[in-house]
């Protein structure tokens, strides 16, 4: 009887040690895929945020407005198509009067073809990233910057900019020609793994273990004690 009971609660801990598993990977499945989905830039970087959160950096976001052609900068001595090019930086009117420096992509010449931004409202989804910290102290010439910096921006603009910048990868309405996408290269860390139930599962394992040692030594003692007794 004592040996079925404590099948019983052996196998009863080890389903509960699975199912507190499965519920670990679960919930980590739906918060990396919550933190695959594009969100409002405006959400994550409110009008009071001044430098880029850790935690959004290659953060996927969305952002609605108009482009200001008077608000474009030539990112020099980048690549294009395996060749030296550049990158062609535009901001973004938002709704709420800010602007964002939207990365639209890489082109042989800031007079090629597409530099020239779309009018009307657009929407652009893409990656949030750090100012680039390098070549702060370059001399470039007039409409070219040396690194993607969003303070450089914004007194090269006379605007007031969200901090960091974005790498454009869909853009709706898109336009032909435009410059090439680029690979954005500070990518979102990944989600806080759920500590809770990936110990609760070792919690129900590590019980059927006890219960099963407990048991052995329960047998080994009853084993003892025969052994001892007078005949």
């Amino acid at each position: 009887m004592a040996a079925l009971v404590v099948l019983l609660l052996v196998a009863a801990a080890i389903l509960l040690g699975r199912w507190q598993w499965d519920r670990t990977q679960t919930i980590l499945e739906a918060e990396r895929a919550a933190a695959s989905l594009p969100i409002p830039a405006q959400e994550v970087l409110p009008p009071d945020v001044t430098q880029l959160p850790n935690e959004v950096i290659g953060r996927p976001v969305t952002a609605t407005g108009g482009y200001e052609p008077s608000m474009q900068a030539a990112v020099s001595n980048r690549v294009h198509a395996g060749a030296p090019g550049v990158w062609i930086v535009t901001g973004l009117r938002l709704a709420d009067g800010r602007v964002a420096a939207v990365l639209r992509g890489s082109l042989p010449a800031d007079t090629s073809p597409g530099a020239e931004p779309p009018a009307g409202a657009v929407t652009v989804t893409g990656v949030l990233q750090p100012d680039e910290q390098f070549y702060s102290d370059a001399v470039v010439e007039p409409g070219t910057v040396a690194s993607i910096a969003s303070d450089r921006l914004a007194a090269m603009w006379g605007a007031d900019l969200l901090p960091g910048f974005i790498v454009l990868t869909v853009q709706e309405p898109s336009s032909s020609p435009a410059p090439v996408p680029v690979q954005a290269t500070a990518q979102t860390g990944d989600v806080a793994f759920p500590l809770q139930n990936f110990f609760y599962a070792f919690q129900w394992w590590f019980f059927a273990i006890f219960a099963v040692v407990l048991y052995g030594r329960w047998l080994w003692l009853e084993a003892r004690r025969e052994a001892e007794a007078p005949a």
